[in-house]
């Protein structure tokens, strides 16, 4: 007879309870946990838009459905609506390259001494010459030129690498000894002169948002014989296959035509009859027309345009008054967009100035503290606290290797 088996003994009460617990929190867990690549493609691609931009090329890398979901059209409207306010770096290293790197510019300037580091993008540009300049940023897509030959104009982003060269439009032409003499325009702003004539120019960039519609446009003038005004042509992304003369504008030939795109519009500095004016080119009518100024230029005969320059700060344009004349810097902002009685002085910076920053000085952004963030020369980049009028400069990587700066807002929109 065979003797018989004994079950093994069953574990102690409090020991079968606590794998019933690990085996009902384990199925638990599972029922519960969803994998990203489960979620819904609108609610991935919400995250990914989220991300700082060194992320979003990381995730890029991951898998072909990260990947997708950043070349889908909804994503670079998306990610564009959360960018942050950026100081774009660049720096031209041979004929075709060029190098762009992108500082964020934080809320928190604690945060923002922290964060030296900038992320840097070399780019391929089928473009000639190797003094090129940036002239604006609009929507992350920056236009280049040439200096002094601003018949070479290239729309290029970053981010996509994606760029298109416009035609060359008709160069201007002045008899002199029977032979045709060919006067260029420049870019950004300057001047070119030939057998007495002068010519000043400026190319501006933006964009309609009620046609989403990218614009570029040519001014130029000559103070061979009156009337001394501005023309001007224009070529339209995706529509124009040449530039378009619009003739003259009707505006005075200003000493810097420095172009800043505000509220669907291109704006500068002009003086005429004595007068301080605020000129603007609306984008989507192709007419321009001028704003009114703060009482206290518009009663003043005789001012010197050259110290006076516009930018943007916080979602307003304002006026930067430089006159050496002056005992200080001081800044009229336009909180109401074309309401004279909204110009306010928002800011009096006492000369003298630390750093050699007593000239171009561009407010940029205010934080949080009311600390407001400014570029001077092109790249250097400082802080002032109005309340204990003291500057901070804030150092990033590389600072000295940067051929200029333009503030932006990066983004993946593709070229039209």
């Amino acid at each position: 007879m065979e003797a018989a088996t004994n079950p093994p003994p069953s574990p102690p009460r409090h020991r079968r309870r606590k794998q019933q617990k690990k085996t009902d929190d384990h199925t638990n867990t599972d029922a519960s946990a969803t994998d990203i690549s489960e979620l819904p493609s609108h609610i991935t691609c919400d995250i990914l838009s989220r991300l700082p931009l060194k992320s979003i090329f990381a995730c890029k890398l991951v898998c072909p459905s990260f990947r997708n979901l950043t070349l889908d059209p909804h994503f670079p409207r998306l990610h564009l609506s959360r960018s942050p306010l950026t100081l774009i770096l660049y720096r031209g290293s041979n004929i075709t390259r060029t190098i762009f790197g992108f500082l964020p510019l934080n809320d928190s300037l604690a945060t923002l001494g922290r964060r030296r580091a900038t992320i840097k993008f070399n780019s391929q540009i089928e473009f000639p010459g190797s003094t090129r300049s940036i002239v604006s940023c609009c929507e992350g897509l920056i236009c280049l030129t040439q200096y002094f030959l601003s018949d070479r104009v290239c729309i290029f982003n970053p981010l996509t690498r994606q760029h298109f060269l416009l035609p060359k439009p008709k160069k201007y032409q002045k008899i002199v000894n029977k032979r045709p003499h060919i006067v260029r325009s420049g870019s950004g702003c300057g001047s070119g002169y030939g057998d007495g004539v002068k010519f000043e120019f400026g190319i501006g960039f933006g964009y309609c948002p009620s046609t989403a519609l990218y614009k570029v446009v040519q001014f130029t003038g000559s103070y061979e014989k009156p009337p001394h005004t501005l023309r001007c042509r224009i070529y339209t992304l995706g529509v124009d296959d040449k530039w378009r003369n619009l003739g003259s504008t009707g505006q005075p030939i200003p000493y810097f035509l420095t172009l800043v795109f505000f509220n669907g519009a291109l704006h500068w500095i002009s003086s005429g009859d004595s007068l301080l004016l605020l000129c603007y080119f609306d984008m989507e009518k192709e007419q321009c027309g001028t704003l009114p100024l703060p009482d206290h230029y518009a009663v003043h005969s005789q001012l010197e345009e050259e110290f006076f320059h516009l930018g943007v700060v916080d979602n307003c344009l304002y006026i930067c008054d430089e006159r050496a004349s002056h005992s200080s810097v001081n800044i009229w902002v336009m909180k109401d967009y074309g309401n004279i009685g909204s110009w306010t002085l928002e800011l009096i910076i006492q000369r003298p100035l630390p750093f050699g920053l007593d000239w171009q000085l561009k407010p940029v952004k205010t934080l949080e503290n009311g600390t407001v963030l400014m570029i001077v020369k092109q790249k250097t980049l400082v802080s002032y606290n109005p309340a204990t009028r003291v500057f901070r400069r804030i150092s990033y990587d590389g600072a000295r290797c940067w051929q200029g700066s333009i503030i932006g807002v990066p983004s993946f929109l593709p070229l039209p």
